[in-house]
């Protein structure tokens, strides 16, 4: 059992790498599989495919990601109707900070899924993330209509691009790969930018 742990940390470990600087498209399996210490035919024996193994790697980040960002939304939701509109804000300012925090704790697996995914299932990443941020405003919205605030009735495609300009900002970040301290204004600009969005959304 240990045996077949280690191989298949070595053979991730060679995905990654190889995933890394040929992106998932012109990744190599009898490459992965040489600098892992194995033959292509072991790697088949644990995983199922090439994307498997990209798949392997990237999930547990993008499974954070979502369930994240569905708690973030169930805790400003709780916010609003606690406490209203202000602390609302705050509370989605340190979301933000969060996010950003973890970004760079996992930067290689990041850096796999935004700019390594063409071809895989993948590869809408961006797009994938905006409409879970857009569901997350719809249920907001809700609530705030609940509360009695009033709200600008903007439809799917309104908030799709309220929240592309609101995410580019952390896109362009991960994209380019920015030192944390050069990410930091790019979050503000994020902020500012959902604040924006958000002016648009409440009457």
């Amino acid at each position: 059992m240990r045996n077949k742990e280690a191989t298949i940390k070595k053979i991730l470990q060679s995905a990654n790498d190889e995933f890394a600087e040929h992106g998932f498209e012109q990744a190599s399996v009898r490459v992965i599989a040489k600098n892992a210490g194995v033959t292509p035919g072991a790697i088949y024996k644990h995983f199922k495919s090439k994307e498997d193994i990209f798949k392997v790697l990237v999930s547990p980040i993008l499974n954070h990601l979502y369930r994240r960002s569905k708690e973030l939304t169930n805790q400003a939701i709780e916010e609003i109707k606690v406490n209203g509109l202000q602390a609302f804000g705050e509370k989605s300012d340190d979301s933000n900070r969060e996010l950003l925090e973890f970004i760079y704790q996992n930067d290689p697996i990041v850096n796999l899924l935004f700019n390594c995914s063409q071809g895989t299932e993948f590869e809408s990443i961006r797009h994938d993330l905006v409409n879970l941020e857009v569901q997350g405003a719809k249920k907001l919205i809700d609530v705030l209509k609940e509360k009695k605030i009033e709200v600008n009735d903007l439809n799917d495609d309104e908030l799709h691009v309220l929240y592309t300009m609101a995410c580019t900002p952390l896109f362009e970040v991960i994209t380019h790969r920015y030192s944390y301290n050069e990410a930091l204004n790019f979050i503000d600009m994020m902020e500012a930018a959902m604040n924006f969005g958000w002016r648009r959304i409440i009457k």
